[in-house]
């Protein structure tokens, strides 16, 4: 069952038959109690639907955790939850703070839901130019909601169509929307996926049990997971990671991003926009993206 279809299920009624009308064009859903539902299409159309009652955003709440809010905890302190399928469900509403964190949600009064999809063919011009010798590292950048999910994720299937070994630390469960583990997204038949995993924990364990000649992950955020992905490189893996950033110099001035672009781990950085999943430049960075990467 695709994502959209997920969607539709586990809200129903009049709101269930608008996302499976749009299932080819639905981007995000927000929801917000007592007030109109809105529906982001590919493309930039918005879609105003009839209001969401407190009750009916507590129904579709708990038929996305599958009435399993315990299950969800840890993440919801995060504000958001990955629902099978892929989708990833932002969260807002009364938030319980103490000794600097989160300590838990206790209501939830609006959400936002990202629907995942696969748009096949959108990484051949990325995967022409820095699989062409061979493994390389690469770079995707773009502000929020570009693609830059959708075109790591269909770059993965193009390299293990290759024939190249790929390993994916889907820590936020949104490349492969794995279903007990096994991806429920076309990754290809060389690829291995650590779902829901920490990066800083999944890097290490899938270089050293998977071999991959490619490890893939989805938005470098911290310094812990800067430090295992120049790990994974000098052990001979080529990188492709995704960050937020609307180009290379705004990329280069974040810590986390900017210390691997200095250190040399990207050979290549693809900056996308306007449209969802379009690349508007292929850079390559410091060696020219013609060296592959040496075997430690």
């Amino acid at each position: 069952m695709n994502p959209a279809d997920r969607l539709a299920d586990a809200l129903g009624g009049e709101l269930g038959a608008a996302v499976r009308e749009n299932a080819g064009s639905i981007a995000e859903l927000r929801l917000r109690s007592g007030r109109p539902a809105r529906m982001a299409l590919l493309g930039g159309d918005e879609l105003c639907l009839a209001p969401v009652e407190p009750t009916e955003l507590r129904r579709i709440l708990n038929r996305l955790m599958e009435n399993s809010l315990y299950a969800w905890e840890e993440e919801l302190k995060e504000g958001y939850f990955t629902a099978a399928g892929g989708l990833r469900v932002g969260v807002c509403g009364k938030m319980n703070a103490a000794r600097g964190g989160v300590e838990s949600l206790s209501s939830i009064a609006s959400v936002c839901i990202r629907v995942p999809r696969e748009m096949r063919g959108c990484a051949e011009e990325l995967a022409r130019r820095t699989l062409a010798d061979g493994p390389t590292s690469v770079l995707i950048l773009s502000t929020p909601g570009r693609g830059k999910t959708t075109l790591l994720r269909d770059f993965v299937r193009i390299a293990s169509a290759r024939g190249y070994n790929v390993a994916v630390a889907d820590e936020r469960r949104e490349i492969g929307a794995c279903l007990e583990g096994v991806p429920q997204m076309d990754l290809g038949e060389r690829t291995d996926v650590m779902d829901g995993c920490p990066k800083v924990l999944s890097v290490p364990m899938l270089v050293r049990a998977c071999a991959p000649q490619i490890l893939a992950v989805d938005e470098i955020g911290s310094t812990g997971d800067a430090r295992v992905l120049r790990e994974a490189m000098r052990c001979g893996v080529a990188v492709a990671a995704t960050a937020h950033a609307e180009n290379l110099e705004a990329a280069a001035r974040r810590r986390q991003i900017g210390f691997l672009i200095r250190e040399g781990i990207f050979d290549w950085c693809a900056i996308l926009g306007p449209g969802v999943g379009k690349i508007r430049e292929i850079r390559p960075l410091k060696g020219g993206g013609e060296g592959k990467v040496k075997q430690c």
